[in-house]
């Protein structure tokens, strides 16, 4: 019997002579070869093929008995359908299903740089590209939108395929435009609101998006649930699709928020919005702490003697002594409303606590004698809801020429709120060789001899507009023309505010000349797009030569962009007439 080192040297041998038959014979080639599972297995060159490494040229079409590759696309077509979002993609496999080798020599566009949106980075590769049989590639179809509407195209694929050398994918999209949900006005302010008082603030919603997609809003809610400050009048139960804004459709979703503070507090909450595109938040604050308070000065204005063709202007400052923001607003009142009584601006943005804004108060001479005026102005100051400023001037001869001032009024609506009704009127004076005096250019200085004159118009609705010619000295021809703006006589105010991502405060700045500054060409697109009806207006043109009437006369005016003289201004021997 062998000692234990003689059975040690034995067993150690027996496991040698085991591991030397698996893997060798005696020193000849291996009998078994590793096992592959993929291509990435195999050295360079080499692909997998039944568990096995093999040269990749074993696999060509001259090579293998009856070599056919055969190229599938999977999708065969792509249909990014109805889109609202400017990008999308679509991922295209392009598998080998023959049993050698496919080559692909081209792959492009078939519009090429035409293409109506649609990228291929594949297509700029390195051609030709091998697929092996049985494996796949990828390559991705991009789409970015360059106009609303229905394209198409084609990805056109070149090959070995025999049957399908020249394989063409069809490639559609549907451009919808992207849906913008708009709320109005975003953030909403109550300002001040005593406590157990209620305030009540309106809402729009409108898709402004762009083409024709739509929006749903699914449900509206507020940050704070348990809330008993602010509330929806009416509850939102059911979801609502938007279409954007255009001639055909003007949805509009309203809401009206409400506003009942049961402690003397400042009060914060977001409202939310909820949308198939997400969540629109909008930040909603009131006061019921600190209410405004406005004091002004002076209280009354004497403007004193004014030359004919001269104006005067003094100051009146409004301040809000502290609290809320001070909302005010002013119109001209008394007995004999006067023209050549003004202010500018027309209009002004609410007042913060602390703050001040100023008010020219002013007089243009165009009639000998003294002229007064009230200006009436109403505030949310709990304690001065309302107050009245008198305003006193007196024309006197001056050196100068006669002084015209021409008059326009027009028909639009109520004359004392600023309601449903837009439509708009401007008048231009014409200077004899051509230049203007209007609302674009409302104090031209090249008029020469043939005076100075000056454009203004009154708020809320920019009406009436008022030019006055000083300090004509050669005799001419001058000639007023009136221009039908906006026709559209059922708009309500509020949209055409919300439209445009303004306060109705802010638009009544705008359509009276004050300082708010808005794109005209935006106004009118809105007005034309929004309107539901039309309608003519008529417009009466006053003239005035040293504040006496000589010429009035009634103009009616169709359909908007309609342009009309309503009458000449003649200068002749150093005396004013009009025709």
């Amino acid at each position: 019997m062998p000692s234990v080192p003689g059975v040690r040297a034995l067993t150690l041998l027996a496991i040698a002579c085991a591991s030397l038959l698996w893997s060798c014979n005696c020193g000849n080639q291996k009998l078994i070869e590793t096992a592959c599972r993929d291509d990435s297995q195999c050295p360079d060159g080499q692909i997998c093929d039944e568990f096995r490494c093999l040269p990749a040229a074993a696999k060509a079409c001259s090579v293998v008995t009856d070599g056919t590759p055969i190229l599938q696309a999977d999708p065969y077509s792509v249909s990014l359908g109805a889109l609202d979002e400017p990008e999308a993609n679509q991922v295209i496999t392009l598998h080998n299903i023959g049993n050698c080798t496919l080559t692909l020599f081209e792959a492009k566009l078939a519009k090429g740089a035409d293409s109506p949106g649609f990228l291929c980075e594949f297509c700029n590769g390195n051609f030709p590209i091998e697929i092996f049989p049985g494996r796949s590639i990828e390559m991705a179809i991009d789409f970015q939108q360059k106009a609303v509407g229905a394209v198409s195209d084609e990805l056109d694929i070149l090959s070995d395929d025999k049957q399908f050398p020249d394989m063409r994918i069809p490639l559609s999209a549907n451009y919808l435009g992207q849906p913008r949900l708009v709320v109005t006005p975003n953030p909403v302010d109550f300002g001040y609101v005593a406590q157990g008082r209620q305030g009540t603030v309106a809402l729009q919603l409108t898709n402004q998006g762009t083409g024709v997609a739509p929006i749903t809003v699914q449900s509206i809610d507020f940050s704070d649930s348990t809330s008993m400050d602010f509330s929806l009048v009416a509850p939102f139960t059911d979801p609502v699709v938007l279409h954007p804004i255009t001639p055909e459709t003007r949805d509009i979703l309203p809401l009206e928020l409400r506003y009942t503070p049961r402690t003397p507090a400042k009060h914060h909450i977001e409202l939310w919005v909820h949308t198939n595109k997400g969540v629109i938040t909008v930040p909603v604050d009131g006061d019921a702490l600190t209410p405004p308070k406005v004091t002004y000065a002076p209280m009354m204005i004497n403007l004193g003697d004014v030359p004919l063709g001269r104006t005067n202007l003094k100051p009146l400052t409004l301040t809000n002594m502290a609290g809320a923001a001070l909302d005010v607003s002013w119109a001209w009142g008394g007995a004999t409303p006067n023209t050549d009584l003004f202010t500018t601006p027309t209009t002004t943005q609410p007042i913060a606590g602390g703050l001040y804004t100023e008010v020219q108060v002013g007089f243009t001479a165009t009639a000998i004698g003294p002229a007064t005026g009230l200006l009436n102005f109403t505030t949310n100051d709990p304690s001065r809801t309302s107050f009245s400023v008198p305003v006193t001037a007196n024309g006197v001869m001056g050196a100068g020429a006669e002084v015209v001032k021409i008059d326009m009024t027009f028909d639009n609506g109520s004359d004392g709120t600023f309601d449903n009704d837009v439509r708009n009127v401007d008048m231009t004076l014409e200077h004899p060789f051509g230049y203007v005096c209007n609302k674009q250019n409302p104090n031209p200085m090249n008029w020469g001899s043939y005076g100075k004159p000056s454009w203004l118009a009154f708020a809320p609705k920019e009406e009436p507009e008022r030019i006055v010619l000083a300090d004509g000295m050669t005799d001419g021809t001058y000639r007023v023309q009136l221009t039908y703006m906006e026709d559209c006589n059922s708009i309500p105010t509020g949209l055409l505010a919300g439209l445009l991502g303004i306060s109705t405060s802010a638009l009544v700045g705008y359509f009276s000349g004050g300082a708010i500054p808005l794109d005209p060409s935006q106004v009118s697109m809105l007005v034309q797009q929004v309107c539901l009806g039309h309608s003519s207006t008529s417009a009466t043109v006053t003239v005035y030569v040293n504040g006496v009437v000589k010429k009035e006369k009634t103009i009616t005016l169709g359909s908007k962009g309609q342009s009309t003289y309503a009458l000449d201004l003649i200068r002749t021997n150093g005396t004013f007439d009009a025709q």
